[in-house]
């Protein structure tokens, strides 16, 4: 499939969708639509692109429903949202965190969050960070550096000269960075901690479109909120790489929940909250749930 991306489609995003990939066509897939499309990230522009994560867990989780549920670390899901936000430390937060993927299971008392991923682990490099974050990695990382691949901290970057600066420039940034080395994909790991922080606050008041029923009576009912990544495996070694970066962090979840609980002490949801230590892929979700995608998809993808 080439890039469904040029203005002609504008507009008719959702209908080029149904018709290429052959979904069922009703309210309750457009509603899921413009939920998964309208988040902080702009996601309609992307949302035809071939590659585009959110196309991949759009078409993937879009079908999940009491008539047809889908098993992940052994629990039933049977509802899906997309692009829910929480607020991050603070409340109201002008930046809130955007998940790809919210399931809930037929009691409503399991929640899973999944953060989606295609293509972007391919990238690597340091990862910046606003300075609100500064107390949550400093409760991280004192005393635990020697658990950690990588550290926070400001560093001098370099920059090409452009018109404004035609010997080029530097600025002090606070980033995660792991010192010279800049082989991984350290922004996924910033985005998971994001996350984390995100579903300690709790949900922002104003939800993207459709997304009404996520709220702080919904995760004050739940028994156990679950946490994880889920990326294609779309370059083996890239993938390895990125497998042992995830698992080598969040294998240290006492640590992590610890410095949750300093960043975001009145919270209600870390005690609940499950971290999954290792990447979740597409590939497997097909293997464990064969009949989960309409077959369009799973050729597409190579399922």
């Amino acid at each position: 499939m080439k890039n469904l991306h040029p203005s002609e489609y504008k507009g008719k995003e959702f209908d080029t969708l149904v018709d290429v990939f052959g979904l069922k066509r009703d309210e309750r897939l457009n509603k899921l639509f413009e939920s998964a499309t309208h988040g902080d990230g702009n996601e309609i522009s992307r949302i035809l692109i071939p590659h585009s994560s959110s196309l991949l867990a759009f078409l993937c989780f879009s079908n999940v429903s009491k008539d047809h549920p889908i098993r992940i670390l052994g629990t039933e899901y049977v509802d899906v949202m997309f692009e829910v936000k929480n607020d991050v430390i603070e409340s109201p937060d002008r930046y809130p965190s955007n998940i790809d993927v919210m399931l809930i299971d037929k009691s409503g008392t399991q929640i899973l969050f999944l953060e989606s991923k295609y293509t972007e682990y391919l990238k690597s490099g340091r990862a910046y960070l606003a300075n609100r974050y500064r107390a949550f990695y400093d409760s991280l990382l004192t005393s635990n550096e020697d658990k950690f691949r990588f550290k926070a901290s400001e560093v001098r970057i370099n920059h090409r000269p452009d018109e404004n600066h035609p010997k080029g420039y530097s600025t002090i940034e606070y980033c995660l960075n792991n010192g010279n080395k800049t082989s991984e994909y350290l922004e996924g790991i910033k985005q998971a901690f994001s996350h984390l922080l995100g579903i300690a606050t709790g949900p922002s008041a104003v939800q993207a479109k459709h997304n009404d029923n996520y709220t702080v009576q919904l995760l004050e009912r739940a028994e156990k909120i679950t946490f994880a990544s889920i990326v294609y495996n779309c370059n083996p070694e890239k993938y390895n790489e990125y497998f042992g970066l995830y698992k080598s962090v969040f294998t240290n979840d006492g640590i992590i929940k610890k410095a949750l609980r300093e960043a975001v002490p009145h919270s209600k949801n870390i005690d609940k909250l499950v971290i999954h230590h290792e990447l979740l892929t597409y590939q497997q979700l097909k293997k464990e749930n064969p009949t989960w995608l309409p077959d369009k998809v799973k050729q597409f993808y190579n399922f």
